[in-house]
């Protein structure tokens, strides 16, 4: 599910290797990610917009879409079951594993997240262009993985018989965990899910490159081996950089909560333990 970027420059130009920009950013930060992508992106480099390529049925941001829609969209980029997908955001790691584990809960076998992003690809040599990239007709087909998503009313219902082999982490940043720091969504108050645990930014070193598996499972072996695990967030992107981190390390029982703090803030009074 990683791949280095010397990697990418030696397999750039295969044909079943597609690669994908899903750079993407807070509400509350004044920039443009396909703008950006247009400015400059990595040779023949799709661009996946995370808001665009959702459920528009929910109030809720950029919701996983159904499978039907997933092959419409990913079609139109002109990817296959069968091509190799390398994911890349500009920040280092920080949308890239939401895309990843949307193609990853859709049965795609080989996907992966290009380790340090953009700024990995520059430090290794590698050039960028503003060429429109050509895309081939495609006919995606899914496969759907069910076990890699959980509902707010499944987790309402688990957490309110005090499942011994539940944890929910939260990857936002610890001070919106404590309710210290706004929400950057409006009307999204502070606060967290009851008995969650927070795990911020600490999956990744200063550079922007995910840690060692040694170092990772340090991280998490404070939680027992056979404990469910449901990563969080505010909105369902950075819970994806916690389910990227434990499949790196081998750990598949785990699932991403879409709705996140956003989802569960806004149905909280129907809540009660």
């Amino acid at each position: 599910m990683i791949k280095k970027a010397s990697w990418l420059k030696k397999n750039l130009y295969k044909k079943n290797i597609k690669i994908i920009d899903a750079s993407w950013y807070l509400p509350n930060v004044n920039r443009n990610a396909y703008k950006e992508y247009k400015n400059g992106h990595i040779e023949n480099a799709l661009f996946f917009d995370i808001d665009r390529i959702c459920d528009k049925n929910t109030h809720l941001p950029h919701m996983l879409p159904s499978a039907k829609k997933f092959e419409k969209e990913i079609s139109k980029l002109g990817i296959n079951k069968k091509d190799i997908i390398i994911i890349y955001c500009k920040e280092g790691i920080l949308s890239s594993p939401r895309v990843w584990w949307s193609f990853y809960l859709y049965g795609h076998k080989e996907v992966y997240v290009l380790d340090g992003g953009l700024k990995a690809w520059k430090l290794a040599g590698g050039k960028l262009t503003t060429k429109k990239t050509i895309i081939e007709s495609a006919n995606y087909k899914c496969n759907v993985i069910k076990n890699k998503i959980i509902d707010y009313y499944k987790l309402n219902i688990f957490l309110k018989q005090d499942n011994p082999n539940l944890t929910v982490i939260d990857a936002r940043p610890e001070l919106r965990f404590l309710k210290i720091e706004p929400e950057p969504r409006k009307n999204i108050g502070k606060g967290n899910i009851p008995k969650s645990i927070n795990y911020p930014s600490t999956l990744f070193d200063i550079k922007g490159f995910l840690k060692t598996k040694t170092e990772i499972k340090k991280i998490f072996s404070k939680i027992k081996k056979n404990k469910h695990i449901v990563c969080t967030c505010g909105s369902g992107v950075a819970a994806c950089n916690i389910a990227l981190s434990l499949n790196y390390i081998g750990k598949k029982n785990w699932s991403v909560y879409d709705g996140s703090w956003t989802e569960w803030y806004l149905n909280k009074k129907n809540y009660s333990l």
